[in-house]
């Protein structure tokens, strides 16, 4: 168990169980996010960074009318951009001990960088934190394994609206939050469709 499983453990039992610790994961999301004081959510309007976590609405894809489904805000884990889209992992659509094994996967992978990223002013602070090396092949090889790369999903910078990126030290309170929103289609259709994959 890793740093991040270790995290949402404590956050588990002091809330008293992981139920109340995703309710008041979310809560402390839009309190931060509104916050001028705090720095561990911050609106930005900045490109995808590699490794960092974005949440965001995304309510006009272009060429909506050829897709099925989409979900409405997104909690994405960044990857490399992709030509002038922005590439990432959509959070939302892993279930959650899937997303938790990544997340923790990816951190103790790079928390020496992720050490270095947040550092003296760095510290708890959103948009001061630098990117780390997070590529589209390795990201597709680990979700490979268990039937859920098409998690991966391109995004138009230009249709993103009220951005906001979460500080590396927040990874397991941002894991805990469930803010799917799938436009024409539903969570349990969605899971049914990941295990179709899974087992072709």
């Amino acid at each position: 168990m890793g740093y991040i499983k270790k995290q949402i453990l404590e956050l588990s039992k002091a809330a008293g169980s992981k139920t109340m610790a995703r309710r008041e994961s979310e809560k402390w999301f839009e309190e931060s996010k509104k916050s001028i004081r705090e720095r561990a959510v911050i609106k930005t309007r900045q490109r995808f960074l590699p490794g960092k976590i974005y949440v965001f609405r995304y309510e006009d894809p272009v060429g909506k009318n050829t897709l099925k489904w989409w979900d409405l805000n997104p909690v994405v884990l960044a990857l490399d951009p992709y030509n002038n889209t922005d590439l990432g992992i959509n959070m939302n659509l892993l279930p959650i001990q899937v997303k938790e094994q990544l997340l923790d996967f990816v951190y103790e992978r790079m928390k020496g960088q992720i050490k270095n990223k947040t550092m003296g002013s760095a510290s708890e602070n959103a948009i001061a934190q630098g990117h780390i090396s997070l590529t589209y092949s390795g990201a597709s090889n680990f979700l490979k394994r268990y039937g859920y790369d098409f998690a991966i999903r391109r995004y138009i910078p230009s249709r993103k609206k009220n951005q906001a990126v979460v500080s590396y030290e927040n990874w397991a309170r941002i894991a805990l939050c469930d803010f799917i929103d799938i436009n024409g289609s539903t969570p349990g259709a969605i899971k049914a469709q990941f295990r179709n994959h899974l087992n072709k």
